[in-house]
């Protein structure tokens, strides 16, 4: 460590960690490590990107730079990294001020050769001129001889700003802090993406992209000494320092509060979103910064919290905003709360907020909802959970709110010594709360009343303005600079369509065949007999937490029953009990509860397996079936008061206070109305798939359009009708199911967890036999065009047959889903069409084999690509890499709770650990032989599912001319 100074060393006895700060001597670069005994390690390179206005400088800059760089001349890194790695993380983020580039192994080979090409990325970028015109945007001629606007970054913002989430959000903090970098949107506004030069991007890079303006997160179990003398030999030693970026500076405040109005493309939202924000406390302050947290789930934690109840009651909108709550990631905390759908003036939303704070101020806040609080965000700590990658993923976040603004990087990331501080306050003033309500919010001047009001032809007008603009430059343009144009659209084809060479793909590390261990992590379970119940144990340490699944099945039912199925699981989960209204049944859950809700679970068995299982309550039907979940997960010592609680909502559930439910009516279409913009691939996918099995047919009725479609239908019901409905199939479900359970945790929660279940839920039974009455899939093979009033760009979808689960064929098949996602797809796709993504992905269970686009700008010409894939054989190298990358996704690591929940739903399907053990084995030895064969039958598959576009009106108009299918219109 002779190149670097350690400047601190801490104990960090919460994360079973020792903190080691150190900085790079030469450079100024800035190092953590939070050294635990976790096998999976992760690396960040983080650096401070305040934007310098709203053309997406920082985010077209983070995909850039791993588009190639000095020591690996490669078209995308990314790509071939993901292609052939043990990753078990690999992304990039564009935040508000920063850019985060994390990545993560548990092979320490893997780990050090992720680092080095992520390190020669943000360092030495090449940063072409064709990089910049694939990645953020460039102008070229289309097929009718109009000037278009294309790239990956600004289709992705499109997508971004077609929900009204999105534009919620960026309002918000655009103008609650314009003196501020965060008046900009480092995203990139699609009408200011066009105002960034080729060359101002590479300025940017110079001025942010340096060891002294970098901070690099490490954690897991590799030595500190190694991971740093490989900084500094492999990645610091030559590297200019650079200069640190000038601190953020903070707003300045107003004297005065203001009201905004902003307007936004219709949909079904009829009236505006309203929300009011306040500008708070710095975010560096460790204990201010919790207490708003705290402060915040008290008002707003649960459906009961007095703010919460009071906006979801008073009628003057129709349900709570997703924006509302704190924000952590600005300079300084943002605190917004509000309601989407307000009819009414803005003004009287505002004063109902205003005074139910001025009261809660005035008489305190109820005891037990700050007790709920504060037993949340313990919980929280306490719970190791992964979200899309390793638990240190969210470790990194919470150190970067403080390092990256002067503090110390544990400063921000440790939780129980700040509570312990905040409780002292809270003994020593016991008001502590209502003075930071006084402070923060109701003397609190730098307050924001925003309407983000909907527009009829707001997006036409965009889009006409964009066209017009495009129209005008093409006027503007001379023989010469057309000639240009189609010769850089050109080149840039000749580019992107040329492979890269033997040389360059040689300069990635890899692993080989030889370093992939075809073994299995086995899941601890044992099942036991509750009173007639049977239940699964899975002995797992989970830090002082129990979890609890109890499933029922719901094929019990009549098909006619399906559709309600999700609003039912939403409401079961939501309403009150006799006696008890709903507000007071969701405060007892958060005193004794982590979390409470139920999902809907569909699946096929493996061919050949059983449909009954053997156990010691008796021999039962369960595999291959559909089931309504209630999960459970509470501290230990609050078990048997969580269990109860189940027991009474599921016995209980009091669905007659018509008020309550109309407004999970309401919330139900917004959350799926919103959800479109963001998700529009799985809802194209499981309708593309619905026709291949009865158990995609259930999803979608579930998940898809038609679960949107239904959605608002019944939000044309009468809630008292609603709630009869509700409460004869909870009666009838009840009456029908029977029950298993699953619980995980420590052997002590286990051995009470069975008696709980032995005393309570005896008598529910064990789980009973399907229904012969089921829902069967439906041929359909024309193209469905779905259009939405608010998407700019779209998503499409094509479903092909697969091969059966326990196959070496199907273990091909997720090779090549992996080989075509990060290879043909990608190019063709992403790079060529410039949508956000493509994927392809086999279901092994239900025999198909599915394709898909994310915020796609031309998805007819997706769907053709789909249908005429041109996949050159493989060869053996290709294959290796792929099958690495393919391992790696096949053993990511999983968190116990995780491993408990996982082990149910593959005894539901049949799995066995041999069958897991085995397509490994398989997917080591493959042959390109196995591989190639793979080609032939997708590329020769036309397709068993419907061809699916989602997209906006004028996209869905054009896919519709092309491919003959007919319009449906969505209610968004």
């Amino acid at each position: 460590m002779a190149h670097f100074e350690i400047l601190e060393r801490i104990d960090l006895p919460e994360f079973k960690a020792q903190g080691i700060w150190a900085r790079h001597i030469r450079t100024g670069a800035e190092v953590f490590h939070l050294l635990n005994d976790d096998s999976e390690n992760l690396f960040s390179f983080t650096f401070a990107t305040a934007p310098e206005g709203s053309c997406g400088e920082a985010h077209i800059l983070e995909h850039s730079v791993l588009c190639g760089s000095e020591h690996y001349p490669l078209k995308d890194s990314f790509a071939v990294l993901a292609h052939g790695s043990l990753q078990t993380y690999l992304n990039a983020w564009t935040f508000p001020d920063k850019t985060i580039y994390p990545a993560s192994s548990t092979n320490e080979t893997d780990y050090f050769n992720l680092m080095a090409v992520y390190a020669d990325a943000v360092f030495h970028p090449l940063l072409t001129e064709w990089t910049f015109m694939q990645e953020g945007h460039r102008i070229e001629y289309n097929n009718s001889g109009k000037l278009n606007r294309i790239g990956v970054v600004y289709n992705e913002m499109k997508g971004a700003y077609s929900s009204m989430d999105a534009i919620v959000f960026e309002s918000l903090t655009r103008e609650l802090l314009p003196d501020t970098i965060y008046a900009f949107d480092s995203g990139g506004d699609p009408e200011h993406i066009p105002e960034l030069t080729w060359e101002k991007l590479k300025a940017f890079h110079r001025s942010r992209y340096a060891p002294a303006n970098c901070r690099i997160f490490l954690a897991g179990n590799i030595p500190t000494e190694q991971q740093l003398e490989f900084l500094d030999s492999r990645i610091l030693a030559d590297l200019p320092a650079g200069s640190p970026a000038e601190p953020i500076k903070k707003a300045a405040r107003w004297n005065k509060a203001r009201t905004v109005k902003v307007p936004c493309a219709a949909g079904s939202l009829q009236y505006p979103t309203v929300l009011l924000s306040w500008l708070c406390g710095d975010s560096t302050d460790k204990i201010e910064s919790l207490g708003i947290d705290v402060l915040v789930e008290a008002l707003l934690g649960h459906d009961g919290s007095p703010l919460k109840r009071a906006l979801v009651e008073s009628g003057l909108g129709e349900d709570i905003d997703p924006s509302s709550g704190a924000e952590n990631n600005t300079r300084e905390i943002v605190f917004s709360v509000g309601l989407r759908g307000v009819p009414g003036k803005p003004e009287a939303l505002q004063d109902l907020i205003l005074n139910t704070l001025k009261n809660l101020s005035d008489t305190g806040i109820p005891a037990d909802d700050l007790e709920a609080a504060l037993l949340h965000l313990e919980f929280s700590n306490r719970e190791i959970k992964r979200s899309h990658g390793p638990y240190s993923l969210a470790l990194l976040q919470r150190a970067m709110y403080g390092w990256l603004h002067g503090t110390k990087p544990w400063e921000t990331l440790v939780f129980e010594p700040v509570m312990a501080l905040l409780k002292n306050r809270l003994s020593e003033n016991p008001r502590y709360f209502e003075a930071l309500i006084k402070k923060n919010l109701l003397d609190n001047s730098h307050r924001l009343l925003l309407s983000v009001v909907p527009e009829e032809g707001y997006l036409e007008k965009k889009e006409a303005a964009a066209a017009e603009e495009l129209a005008r430059k093409e006027q503007s343009l001379t023989d010469e600079d057309r000639n240009i144009i189609r010769i850089k659209a050109n080149r840039l084809a000749e580019i992107q369509s040329e492979p890269d060479t033997q040389e360059a793909l040689a300069t990635i590390p890899h692993l080989s065949r030889n370093d992939l261990k075809p073994d299995i992590e086995r899941v601890p379970r044992e099942i036991v007999d509750a009173a007639g119940v049977p239940v699964l144990k899975h002995d797992l340490w989970t830090n002082g937490i129990a979890y609890m699944d109890v499933a029922l099945p719901v094929d019990v039912l009549e098909p006619e029953d399906y559709p309600w199925l999700p609003f039912f699981a939403k409401a079961l989960t939501s309403v009150g009990l006799p006696g008890l209204d709903y507000a007071h049944v969701s405060g007892l859950f958060a005193k004794s509860t982590g979390s409470f809700y139920a999902m809907l679970v569909t699946g096929s068995a493996v061919d050949g397996s059983d449909q009954t299982i053997a156990t010691p309550s008796g021999i039962f039907d369960v595999r291959g079936r559909d089931w309504l979940m209630l999960k459970l997960k509470a501290l230990n010592e609050k078990a048997e008061d969580s269990f109860s609680l189940v027991y009474r909502i599921l016995k209980e559930a009091d669905f007659s206070d018509p008020r309550r439910i109309h407004d999970l009516m309401v919330e139900s279409k917004n959350d799926l109305d919103s959800s479109i913009p963001q998700y529009g691939n799985f809802y194209a996918s499981t309708r593309s798939c619905a026709s291949c099995s009865r158990e995609n047919t259930v999803r979608e009725t579930w998940n898809g359009l038609s679960q949107i479609e239904f959605i608002h239908t019944l939000n044309t019901m009468d809630p008292v009708q609603v709630a009869v409905i509700l409460t004869k199939l909870r009666d009838k479900l009840i009456a029908r199911s029977g029950i298993i359970v699953s619980l995980t945790g420590s052997p002590d929660f286990l051995e009470k967890g069975v008696q709980l279940l032995s005393r309570d839920f005896s008598h529910f039974g064990p789980p009973r036999s399907r229904n012969p009455v089921a829902i069967q899939p439906e041929s359909q093979f024309v193209p469905l065009i779905f259009s939405s009033q608010t998407l700019q760009v779209a998503f499409a979808a094509l479903t092909k047959s697969g091969s059966s689960y326990k196959s070496r064929e199907a273990v091909a098949e997720l090779v090549l889903g992996h080989h075509l996602s990060t290879g043909v797809l990608w190019e063709e796709i992403r790079m060529k069409g410039g949508a956000y993504g493509a994927s392809a992905y086999p279901v092994g269970l239900e025999k198909y084999f599915a394709f898909s686009t994310y915020r796609d700008p031309s998805p007819v010409k997706s769907l053709a690509v789909f249908r005429n894939l041109e996949i050159k054989p493989l060869d053996e190298k290709t294959l290796e890499q792929a099958i690495i990358g393919t391992f790696g996704g096949q053993t990511t690591p999983r968190t116990n709770p995780e491993k408990g929940a996982v082990d149910f739903l593959r005894l539901c399907a049949g799995i066995e650990d041999n069958d897991r053990l085995n397509n490994l084995k398989f997917l080591v030895s493959l042959t390109t032989s196995d591989l190639n064969e793979a080609i032939n039958r997708i590329v020769h598959d036309f397709g068993i599912g419907v061809p699916v576009i989602i997209s906006g009106q004028g996209i869905a108009q054009d896919a519709a001319k092309e491919l003959g299918g007919r319009i449906i219109a969505l209610p968004v």
